[in-house]
């Protein structure tokens, strides 16, 4: 009896797409792009970050359901209650990820095999609504951001920047290695 055997390769965790016909790599194109906002807002504001935006917005919600919520609290009172630059960022990084996924091009790129909780759709909503609060909470309780702290920092050439920096994305790849290799059975 003659069995054919068929080719078994490899599962990797996430395929990659096909390079695009740009010269130059899409990450260093969008880099730049955040590269030169950053330096605009250094340059007329001060530098970027999101974590003060979502108290600010909650504290003008509250204080237009309940008035004087905000005068009476001291937190709300230095950032102010508002909806300010920051909270008009945060909406349109929203709006952007939202128009990048219906966007021509925007779910071209292969499913990654997730671990079976990121697997649904109220698994991954969940998810990241949890580890969102949390990042968020901790930033808060630290003063400061992660993505104000990285980004501006290095923008500023803060060694702390560079630093938190490298911390960061070395984390992230351990922990994205775990996960995926978790799904994978290894």
């Amino acid at each position: 009896m003659v069995t054919e055997r068929a080719e078994v390769r490899p599962q990797t965790a996430c395929e990659t797409v096909a390079p695009s016909r740009s010269v130059l790599p899409p990450w260093l194109i969008w880099g730049g792009m955040i590269g030169l906002v950053q330096i605009f807002a250094i340059a007329t504001v001060q530098p970027l970050g999101v974590s003060t935006a979502y108290p600010q917005f909650v504290g003008w919600l509250v204080d237009k359901i309940v008035p004087g919520f905000a005068e009476s609290q001291p937190y709300l009172q230095k950032i102010g209650a508002k909806i300010g630059w920051e909270v008009m960022l945060v909406l349109g990084l929203a709006l952007g990820a939202a128009l990048s996924s219906v966007l021509p091009g925007g779910r071209n790129t292969a499913a990654c095999d997730l671990p079976n909780v990121f697997r649904s759709s109220w698994g991954r909503g969940l998810a990241a609504f949890v580890g969102g609060f949390l990042i968020l909470f901790g930033a808060r309780l630290a003063g400061g951001c992660t993505s104000g702290h990285m980004l501006s920092g290095i923008a500023q050439l803060a060694l702390s920047g560079f630093l938190f920096g490298a911390a960061a994305f070395a984390t992230g790849v351990l922990t994205a290695s775990l996960l995926l290799k978790r799904a994978n059975g290894s």
